[in-house]
């Protein structure tokens, strides 16, 4: 039997990443190929850097809710998925880990081989797993025991959790080792095995529990005074099935006919957070929900479906079709099954939406989302990384005048178009507080129409925005008219100066986040200002501003302790 080593070939998947889709720097693909940074330990443009770190994002104004049922042991933010040239069974992963380690919490393979694609169905093994952890700052190769997977895989998955992050963290290399199936390896009986999941999931767990049943115990056993469960009145029945999470209230529906009635109840799948289980939801999984869900508000279904196409665009609008009419929340964040198709279910079947997540969604073309102008409820629209057209968007946007919550971060509109979208959204969207427009091409003048019109922003993400220039007095007039900002990042603008802090100490005193990292032009004064005179701030990224220096950050830290400041470094 042969033994393999062998690096990431490619970088089939991603949730999130720092740089933008037309460059090297910092970007998903970086994973793919030999390590060429460790052992060195610091910031490096040649690594994979996802979007976000550390709790800051959540405290901020656009913080999402999070949903009910949701197990506890699920903390994944992220993910990544490789693919290698030859398919092994996995002895050792070894994960190069070169900044800020220790985010590391899943790894899993997939049996592509096994796949079903008629039914939707394809197995994934979970090799590893543990919390996030705090680590000591320096590179490191993690190397976590592995359980034994009963077949070949050439795609291996890595989730992450950021929580205990205090900065990006960064991977160099990842190499799978592994024996090929060549010779007489023994399968430990599995051989034959179906491609559905053997993991106790929502999909197939009717076939495997469909012989259990709850014993009633003897009256004179438990005493005069006990009473059984299905003496309790109806709304305490719901109650306490509502602790449970999906799989569970699946495997309990199936136990007697009475749990059966209370586990089928509509009412227990008014939110179903089915983001945790992706590995086990596809088609056969939604058609079997179909009839639970007629009172259906809140959907999470991110990262579902997969590269695998476990998921057809067909059986989710169908899904949409009978379930949608109350759907309020509607999260489909990097599910590759959403097209122009799913973009016509939700307009056509959801008249009450409010949130909707498709970012990442890579199967959606630019013209599509003009379908969601049907929807008029809108509060919350995640379009991050999409390739966007700049009419389709304009024509969603001119009736979207409840808009709260807009991430255009990453999206590829034209550039000379760009500041045409900003204007709509001063016009129409006048109630937005939190607005994404990370490596975005806008202008001052498509600046100025949001700062001008948007008197309720809190939240404004400007990094990487490089048509930006202070010297126009775009930022001056930014803090001047938003008052209530809390959330402002300055992300590698070379042109912030001394006048801009000086601002920003003056007029943002709900400022809590500030990022003007890659500023050449400010001195350790002017950031001390905003320090001074922002009470709330509670986060600051000064990294890679040539006039601070790493003593006088230092001395920040002990007068200003409930500010996390930042300050990216190289070896």
């Amino acid at each position: 039997m042969q033994q393999f080593s062998q690096y990431a070939a490619d970088v089939s998947d991603f949730s999130s990443q720092y740089g933008s889709e037309t460059s090297i720097s910092y970007t998903a693909s970086n994973l793919a190929g030999k390590c060429n940074i460790y052992p060195a330990y610091g910031d490096f443009t040649q690594a994979c850097v996802f979007r976000t770190y550390g709790p800051w994002w959540k405290y901020a104004p656009s913080g999402k809710r999070k949903f009910k049922r949701t197990p506890p042991g699920f903390v994944s933010q992220d993910f990544i998925e490789l693919e290698f040239e030859y398919a092994v069974h996995p002895t050792k992963i070894e994960i190069w880990e070169t900044y800020n380690p220790g985010t590391i919490v899943r790894i899993l393979a997939c049996d592509s081989s096994g796949t079903d694609v008629d039914r939707g169905m394809t197995r994934w093994k979970v090799l590893w797993e543990g919390g996030p952890e705090k680590s000591p700052p320096e590179s490191r190769i993690f190397s976590p025991p592995l359980r034994h997977v009963p077949f070949c895989t050439r795609v291996l998955r890595l989730e992450f959790c950021h929580d205990l992050c205090e900065y990006y963290t960064e991977l160099d290399a990842v190499c799978l080792h592994g024996e090929d199936s060549q010779g007489n390896y023994i399968l430990s009986g599995l051989e034959g095995v179906t491609s559905r999941s053997r993991i106790d999931d929502i999909s197939n767990v009717e076939e495997k529990l469909d012989n259990l049943s709850l014993r009633e115990q003897e009256n004179d056993t438990v005493g005069d005074d006990a009473i059984s469960i299905e003496e309790l009145p109806e709304e305490v029945i719901q109650l306490i099935l509502s602790y449970l999470d999906i799989p569970s209230l699946c495997m309990a529906s199936v136990t007697s006919k009475f749990f059966y009635k209370h586990c089928y109840d509509s009412l227990q799948y008014t939110e179903l957070d089915l983001q945790p289980h992706w590995t086990e939801v596809n088609n056969f999984a939604l058609d079997s929900l179909l009839s639970r869900c007629h009172y259906l508000q809140h959907l999470n279904i991110s990262w579902c479906g997969g590269n695998q196409n476990c998921i057809s665009p067909t059986t989710f609008s169908r899904f949409l079709k009978e379930c949608g009419r109350d759907l309020q929340t509607l999260y489909m964040s990097s599910c590759k099954f959403v097209n122009g198709e799913v973009i016509i279910a939700v307009a056509e079947n959801c008249p009450k939406l409010k949130e909707l997540d498709v970012g990442s969604c890579q199967s959606l073309d630019g013209q599509s989302i003009s379908h969601l102008s049907k929807i008029q409820t809108l509060e919350r629209l995640n379009l991050y990384r999409l390739p966007v057209d700049k009419d389709s968007l304009i024509k969603v946007l001119r009736v979207c005048s409840n808009l709260k919550h807009l991430n255009l971060g990453a999206t590829r509109i034209q550039e000379s178009r760009i500041d045409t979208v900003m204007k709509v959204i001063g016009s129409s969207c006048r109630n937005l507080i939190s607005l994404d427009l990370w490596r975005c091409r806008l202008t001052d003048e498509g600046l100025g129409a949001i700062t001008e019109n948007c008197p309720y922003i809190q939240e404004l993400d400007l990094g990487w925005c490089s048509n930006l220039r202070s010297t126009t007095g775009c930022f001056l007039k930014l803090v001047k008219n938003c008052p209530n900002i809390k959330k402002l990042y300055l992300t590698a603008n070379r042109t912030i100066c001394k006048g801009d802090l000086e601002a920003i100490a003056k007029y943002s005193r709900k400022l809590e986040q500030l990022d003007i990292l890659g500023t050449s032009y400010v001195q350790a004064d002017d950031v001390h200002s905003v320090l001074t005179s922002c009470p709330k701030l509670i986060f600051l990224d000064v990294s890679f501003c040539g006039n601070v220096n790493e003593e006088t950050i230092e001395i920040w830290r002990t007068e200003f302790p409930r500010c996390s400041i930042k300050k990216s470094f190289q070896d």
